[in-house]
């Protein structure tokens, strides 16, 4: 194997930092679906009972609870991709690079059942 010229270094760090600017906007877009979801909850709560007369609005904190976990989903995933930014600088300046999954497999799992959840208390609420 050919050793690698400056341009070709350049680029993998380059290629790091797009990686890292993506999972910040994924941990942002997850942070901001979480916000909307606790204050539309909380916006629902705060209606009064005339406009809500034909319609029953779930009484429950279910949703103030997913929109929590989203937030935390989100600033989970802008901590991990900043830990796994700062990893793969130091393989990549050791000549070391290991390819890993463990990162995606986490936020993968978490979005999963925080998805699942909702789609769960969504089907509840309807058929309440």
């Amino acid at each position: 194997m050919s050793p690698k010229n400056d341009q070709e270094i350049m680029n993998e760090y380059l290629s790091n930092e797009r990686t890292l600017l993506a999972w910040l906007r994924t941990g942002i877009g997850i942070m901001v679906f979480g916000f909307v979801a606790v204050k539309f909850s909380l916006f629902l709560k705060q209606l009064p009972a005339k406009y809500l007369a034909e319609t029953v609005a779930p009484n429950s904190n279910f949703t103030i609870y997913l929109g929590i976990g989203l937030l935390i989903a989100g600033a989970l995933t802008i901590l991990l991709s900043y830990l796994r930014y700062k990893k793969t600088v130091q393989l990549l300046q050791k000549g070391k690079y290991q390819y890993s999954t463990a990162m995606l497999t986490f936020i993968t799992m978490m979005l999963f059942v925080l998805s699942i959840s909702l789609i769960a208390y969504l089907i509840i609420a309807a058929s309440a």
